[in-house]
């Protein structure tokens, strides 16, 4: 998931400390609601980048779903695939694995993951089927890609 909508960024603060706005903690109940009807039956480990807008994202899911653990790495602020591999995936016990993160980074994993293109916008969320111990990219499946804007005609 991508994180909500944030502040804009003002000078001289910090890219990491701007928080959802109100329409971004909206999308984020939302799509944590709407995510409650399709998510995954299985132990579900929510990462999230520890910039502040995708915690507080993370926090609406942890509220709504049935959450095991939620950790922070900053492999996914950074875009570090390998990082998030080695640190993350490779590593984790559970049988799903939610992350919250940013664009582009959140776009690019999912076209290595799928060899597809997708375009994470604020709010959005995808569920893949991904094996990381497969070591083959492009070898995940899109099951589902949902924006904000669906989660008002699904109410």
């Amino acid at each position: 998931m991508r994180h909500g909508k944030a502040e804009p960024f003002q000078e001289g603060r910090a890219d990491q400390d701007r928080e959802l706005t109100a329409k971004g903690k909206k999308q984020s109940v939302m799509m944590a609601d709407l995510a409650l009807r399709w998510w995954p039956e299985g132990k579900t480990s929510l990462w999230a980048s520890p910039y502040v807008r995708a915690c507080q994202t993370a926090a609406f899911l942890e509220q709504t779903l049935d959450i095991e653990t939620f950790h922070t790495h900053p492999a996914i602020a950074e875009g570090n695939l390998q990082g998030l591999y080695e640190e993350v995936l490779c590593k984790e016990k559970a049988d799903i694995v939610c992350i919250v993160g940013h664009s582009p980074y959140l776009d690019q994993w999912a076209a290595k993951w799928t060899g597809t293109a997708v375009d994470f916008k604020t709010g959005s969320m995808a569920l893949f089927e991904y094996d990381p111990y497969s070591g083959n990219e492009g070898s995940a499946s899109l099951v589902l890609y949902l924006h904000p804007k669906a989660a008002l005609f699904m109410k």
